[in-house]
């Protein structure tokens, strides 16, 4: 399979009343065309910083980042990224949330309104479609967010602890649930995780993250 993203040699410093702290020290990996890579570590390592940069949410102190063999400068519009809460707008519905991205990104058309309502109706949210955030239960929510995610055709998808917010067996429930729609579509996929268990569930490999805790 063809590498679709490579990290190479990113590191990250913060300045604090003490001085310089070192976040992130050389990270180096490269991640193939629909693979599913989980990050794990302890709180405070890391890793949610990696996926900022990443993203271009944040910048890098040094390093490069490829997609595609294209070196990302700024925000990267090939990523999708799904926190820890699934931020849904409360006031509003379950259509109106799942196409603020594309509305973000100014790519409303009558394909892009077609492909979400083929996503809606195949991971059995058209029918709630109308209701609101509320109206749902947490996996329902968690849903919903992914398809929001995914209606932007992101080819990179990162997902920064998306399960944490939910109690343990909803969590089992959900991770079943968004890892078979992440293989229907194909999805290359990064997770950040402290937790060995989920880390390992459906990885295709799993990447050990101790850095610097701060």
């Amino acid at each position: 399979m063809k590498t679709i993203l490579e990290i190479k040699n990113v590191c990250k410093t913060y300045q604090s009343k003490k001085g310089e702290i070192l976040a992130l020290d050389n990270i180096n990996f490269r991640v193939k065309k629909g693979e599913f890579v989980s990050i794990i570590g302890p709180s405070g390592c890391g890793k949610s910083t990696l996926l900022s940069i990443i993203s271009g949410l944040e910048e890098k102190t040094k390093g490069e980042i490829y997609i595609e063999e294209k070196k990302v400068e700024g925000i990267a519009e090939e990523v999708g990224y799904m926190l820890q809460k699934d931020c849904l707008l409360e006031w509003r519905n379950i259509w109106s949330n799942s196409i603020l991205g594309l509305e973000l990104k100014g790519k409303i058309d009558e394909n892009s309104k077609s492909y979400v309502e083929s996503l809606l109706k195949k991971y059995n949210l058209y029918d709630f479609k109308d209701k609101y955030p509320s109206e749902l239960s947490g996996g329902m929510r968690q849903r919903a967010a992914l398809i929001r995610t995914l209606a932007t055709k992101p080819k990179i998808l990162l997902l920064d602890e998306a399960f944490s917010a939910l109690d343990y067996q909803t969590r089992i429930m959900v991770t079943n649930d968004i890892y078979s729609i992440l293989r229907k579509e194909n999805m290359t996929a990064i997770i950040v995780t402290h937790d060995i268990s989920e880390g390992r569930f459906r990885s295709r490999y799993l990447l050990g993250f101790f850095g610097n805790c701060i």
